[in-house]
C-alpha cells in the first residue's frame, strides 16, 4: 500500500512547455492526500518553483527542489537539507563549464546568478517563477557554496561536456541532465533519491510505499529510493528501461492515471 508519492515536474506532473498542472493530476494528488497520501514534489527547480504545486496539496508538504540539494517544507519553508558545491569545487567545475563553451547560471539560496541575460534566463523565469539576478563574475558566489552549476548547450555539447566531468571528478561530483540540453553539477550528497530517502525516514515510510513518478536521466536515483517506479511514455529510455509502470505522456495526465490505479489497490 503506498503511503507516499514522489513525482518531478516538468516532462512528469506538468503539461508539455511546463506552465501548468492537467486537471486530472491535480485531482489525483488531491485524493491521494485526503486519503492520508503524503504527496512530494521532486524537482530540479528552485523551491519557489515546487513550491506552487506542493500547495495545492492541504498540510506542511516537504519538497525536494535542486535535484535534491535542498528539500524544505511548503507552507513553513523550514529547510531539511540544504546541500552546496564546497567553493574550490564549483570553481574548478565552473572553469570546465567555460572551457565547453558554456554560459552558465547557479542557483544560489533562491536566486538564480548569471553573468549576462538571455532569452534562456527569461523562459526560465516564465516557466518556475525563478528570481534572477545578473552578475559581473559567477566566481564572486564561490563562498555562498551553490547548490547547483547548470547550462544550456547543444546535446552533443551536453554529452561531451557530461564525460569530461565525470572523467576528471568522479565521486566529487554529482553530474545529470534534466533535458537533452542541460546539463547540472551538484554536491555528490545533492540528488533526488537520497533527498527522498530522507525524507521518507523522517516521515516513517518505508521504501516499498513509496511509489515515484520521473521522466530524466535525474530520477535515475529517485527511482532507487522507491518501490514502484513510475516512468513517463515521453521519458528517457534508459529511465523507461528500470521503471515498473510505463505511465501515458504527460501531457495526457499521466501521473493522475496511474495514481487512481494506485489509490483503487489500497481498498
Amino acid at each position: 500500500m503506498i503511503r507516499m508519492i514522489a513525482t518531478d515536474l516538468d516532462g512528469t506532473l506538468l503539461a508539455p512547455g511546463g506552465l501548468s498542472m492537467p486537471e486530472r493530476n491535480r485531482a489525483a494528488l488531491e485524493k491521494a492526500a485526503s486519503l492520508g497520501v503524503r504527496v512530494v514534489i521532486c524537482t530540479g527547480r528552485l523551491f519557489a518553483g515546487g513550491r506552487r504545486y506542493a500547495l495545492t496539496a492541504p498540510g506542511d508538504q516537504p519538497v525536494i527542489c535542486v535535484n535534491g540539494a535542498v528539500v524544505r517544507m511548503s507552507r513553513s519553508e523550514t529547510y531539511l537539507r540544504r546541500v552546496g558545491l564546497e567553493p574550490g569545487l564549483a570553481r574548478e567545475a565552473l572553469d570546465r563549464f567555460r572551457a565547453a563553451g558554456a554560459k552558465p547560471w547557479f542557483y544560489v539560496g533562491d536566486v538564480c546568478f548569471a553573468e549576462e541575460s538571455s532569452d534562456a534566463l527569461d523562459a526560465l523565469k516564465r516557466r518556475t517563477g525563478a528570481s534572477v539576478e545578473l552578475v559581473p563574475d559567477l566566481a564572486a558566489k564561490y563562498g555562498e557554496r551553490p547548490e547547483k552549476l547548470l547550462a544550456l548547450l547543444t546535446p552533443q555539447q551536453v554529452e561531451a561536456l557530461h564525460g569530461d566531468l565525470t572523467a576528471r571528478f568522479g565521486p566529487r561530483l554529482y553530474v545529470t541532465r534534466s533535458s537533452e540540453r542541460q546539463i547540472e553539477a551538484l554536491a555528490p550528497q545533492a540528488n533526488k533519491g537520497l533527498a527522498l530517502a530522507m525524507v521518507a525516514r523522517r516521515f516513517g515510510v518505508a521504501r516499498e510505499e513509496i511509489a515515484a513518478f520521473g521522466d530524466n536521466y535525474n530520477d535515475l536515483e529517485l527511482f532507487r529510493a522507491a518501490g514502484i517506479r513510475v516512468a513517463m511514455e515521453n521519458g528517457a529510455k534508459e529511465l523507461k528501461e528500470q521503471a515498473d509502470i510505463i505511465a501515458p505522456p504527460n501531457g495526457e495526465g499521466g501521473v493522475g492515471q496511474i495514481v487512481e490505479r494506485l489509490l483503487a489497490q489500497r481498498r
